[in-house]
C-alpha cells in the first residue's frame, strides 16, 4: 500500500493541484506523485466583486488511482472550481451547518472541507478501522460503516459501534431513519433509535442506476452519483422511490458522491462580508436587467436565474444588516 501522509487530528491538509478544468477533462488515470500545495481553479463563474462565488453549489467527489478531486459546480452543472489531492480516495459526503465533510475510504479518515480553498481539516482519524466508505449525520453523531457501524461526535471522538452486516457504499439521514446504499443497488432504511440495536424498516427501493455510489439527503430528496471507469457518469437528485427529479452530467468519471451547500452571503453584492446600503444600491442599479443587458450585475443575481429580480431583492433584504 502506498504510504499516506500522517496528519494529526485537527490539522489542516493542503493538497490540491491547479489543472485547467472542464467537463470530462479528467479522463486518464493519473500516475502517483508527491503531495502538492493547495491551489484552486475558477473558470469564470458568477463571483462577487472580490472574486468569491455566492449561491448554492453542488459538491462532487471523484477519484482515479491514488488521486481524488473535489469539484464545486454551479446548479447548472458547470465547473466553478476543483481541488486535486494525492494519496486520497474520497467517497461519501455529508453536510452539517453548511459545512462539507468527506470520507477517505483507505485512510481511514473523515475531513471537513473548505470548498473555497480546498483545505482539509482532519476530524476522524481512526486507525482501528481499515476503511470508511460512507457518512451520515443524525444531528448528534456521524455514522460510518466498516465491519460494524461506528458513530462519532462532531469533533471526531468515537461514540461506540453496533453490529451491522450490511454492505454500505453511501449513507444518509432523513430526519427519522438512517438510509444505506449497498452494492446490490438497494436503498434501505433503518431504525437506529434503540442504538446499538439496528432494525430494518420496510420501504427499500432502487437508486436511479445500479452503479450509483454515495448518498445524501437534502431535506426532501436524495442525491447520488454514478461511479463509472472511463465513462462520464451522472449526478442524480431523486425522490424516496428512485424517481429522478434532476440529473447533471458529471465533470469527470469515477465519481462517488454529491451534495449541495451555499457559498457566500446572499445580498453581499460587493463581497465585503456584510449586507448594507452599498449592496442595496448596487442591486437596485441592476434591478430588472438580465444577462446581456447593459448594467446587468451577476453578483446581484443571487439565484443565478439570469436576471436581477424580486427574488434577488428579497434575498438581500432577508440578510440586510448581517
Amino acid at each position: 500500500m502506498v504510504a499516506k501522509p500522517a496528519i494529526a487530528t485537527g490539522a489542516l491538509l493542503l493538497g490540491a493541484l491547479l489543472i485547467p478544468a472542464g467537463a470530462g477533462d479528467w479522463n486518464q488515470v493519473p500516475s502517483d506523485g508527491a503531495s502538492v500545495a493547495a491551489v484552486g481553479h475558477s473558470p469564470e463563474p458568477p463571483h462577487s466583486a472580490e472574486g468569491h462565488y455566492a449561491g448554492d453549489v453542488i459538491v462532487f467527489t471523484a477519484n482515479q488511482g491514488w488521486l481524488s478531486r473535489i469539484y464545486v459546480l454551479g446548479m447548472d452543472g458547470s465547473v466553478i472550481n476543483y481541488f486535486e489531492y494525492t494519496y486520497c480516495i474520497f467517497s461519501d459526503l455529508e453536510v452539517v451547518d453548511n459545512e462539507v465533510y468527506v470520507t477517505d475510504w483507505v485512510a481511514p479518515r473523515m475531513y471537513k472541507v473548505d470548498i473555497e480553498t480546498g483545505a482539509l481539516e482532519t476530524v476522524i482519524d481512526d486507525w482501528s478501522l481499515y476503511y470508511l466508505y460512507d457518512l451520515a449525520w443524525d444531528g448528534s453523531y456521524f455514522y460510518a460503516k466498516e465491519w460494524s457501524l461506528n458513530r462519532y461526535t462532531l469533533e471526531g471522538s468515537s461514540a461506540g459501534s453496533a453490529s451491522f452486516g450490511e454492505t454500505v457504499r453511501g449513507a444518509a439521514w432523513d430526519g427519522t431513519h438512517y438510509w444505506t446504499l449497498n452494492d446490490a443497488g438497494e436503498l434501505k432504511r433503518w431504525d437506529i433509535s434503540g442504538w446499538p440495536t439496528i432494525v430494518e424498516v420496510p420501504g427499500s427501493f432502487a437508486p436511479p442506476t445500479s452503479v450509483c455510489r454515495g448518498l445524501w439527503y437534502d431535506g426532501q430528496y436524495f442525491w447520488t452519483a454514478e461511479r463509472l471507469d472511463g465513462v462520464i457518469g451522472r449526478i442524480f437528485q431523486f425522490q424516496p422511490n428512485g424517481m429522478v427529479v434532476q440529473q447533471w452530467t458529471a465533470p469527470a468519471f469515477a465519481g462517488y458522491a454529491a451534495c449541495v451547500v451555499t457559498l457566500g452571503l446572499p445580498g453581499d453584492v460587493d463581497g465585503d462580508g456584510d449586507v448594507d446600503l452599498i449592496d442595496l444600491g448596487a442591486l437596485l442599479a441592476a434591478y430588472g436587467t438580465c444577462t446581456g443587458d447593459p448594467g446587468y450585475n451577476p453578483a446581484a443575481d443571487f439565484d443565478e436565474s439570469g436576471c436581477v429580480d424580486l427574488v434577488d431583492l428579497g434575498a438581500l433584504l432577508g440578510n440586510y444588516g448581517v
